[in-house]
């Protein structure tokens, strides 16, 4: 067991396969590796206010396993090891192993090539355009914000994430001065015999025919994850003003690399529905 492995609590009365294949874990990091954690997170808070889009209002800063590699100022943090381990093949594995029976319904030919070639040289590495395209799977680890809301607003609508993803985790380290509402992840199911209508790639049309499964409340030291699906659909409840940050981590696993594809979308295009086929890397 790795200190820092963000599932060491995770239990199996906290997954759930309807509407997607997903689990959460309260109280990911017992007291002190979490206050830990928390404390080193002011050093993202000082990178991201160097930013020129910090002030604008609710959007998304965050910086990937390869820049924070390549940065100096990260060197002595304990999130020198949570990156490390997050993006590893250990990590992955694990992943692997809780999402097994859902994967193998969903996606058989994944889970074959996983067992197959997981010992392979060219099995996962962290992800950037070069590795995109010589490895299997490319992982990665993003701390970032939600920069400070000075109207009421939602980071993101109903949506499915990347076609290319297939797991999503988020690590949510909520400021103990927070007094904000809303900013909670909202997992949603299609209403019965209703088919979602995606626009602009991933983003659901017909809201109406969602409706909210299970509210995910935006709170300190909790964890979420869940398999990439075509039912994947999620958004962000509008978050109130407040001057203090929204904190998550992003944990990705993807593939581009795969004679496969994960899913096909239904698109409203020019008063008539498409089928948009997303593709893996198909060669």
């Amino acid at each position: 067991m790795n200190k820092v492995s963000i599932i060491n609590n995770f239990k199996l009365q906290d997954y759930f396969s309807h509407p997607f294949p997903f689990f959460l874990i309260n109280n990911a990091y017992d007291e002190k590796t979490y206050d830990h954690l928390e404390k080193d997170y002011k050093l993202f808070h000082n990178y991201f206010q160097k930013n020129l889009r910090y002030k604008e209002n609710n959007i998304r800063l965050q910086i990937t396993t390869q820049e924070f590699f390549n940065s100096k100022l990260f060197t002595n943090s304990i999130w020198k090891d949570f990156i490390e381990f997050h993006t590893s093949k250990v990590f992955f594995m694990q992943l692997v192993e809780i999402f097994r029976k859902d994967m193998e319904k969903i996606y058989p030919k994944i889970i074959d090539i996983i067992d197959r070639e997981n010992n392979q040289e060219n099995f996962l590495n962290i992800r950037n355009e070069e590795n995109k395209k010589k490895f299997k799977f490319v992982a990665d680890c993003q701390p970032g914000i939600n920069t400070p809301t000075i109207y009421k607003s939602s980071v993101r609508e109903s949506h499915l994430d990347n076609s290319a993803e297939l797991f999503a985790g988020l690590f949510y380290l909520r400021d103990n001065l927070d007094n904000s509402s809303g900013g909670d992840l909202e997992v949603m199911e299609i209403k019965k015999n209703k088919k979602a209508i995606f626009y602009k790639k991933s983003l659901v049309q017909n809201q109406s025919d969602l409706h909210v499964y299970k509210k995910i409340k935006y709170e300190k030291n909790k964890v979420i994850f869940f398999l990439n699906t075509k039912d994947s659909i999620h958004r962000i409840s509008p978050r109130s003003e407040t001057n203090i940050p929204r904190n998550l981590t992003n944990i990705i696993f993807e593939t581009y690399n795969l004679n496969t594809k994960l899913f096909s979308l239904y698109q409203k295009q020019s008063g008539y529905i498409s089928t948009i086929k997303n593709f893996i890397g198909i060669k």
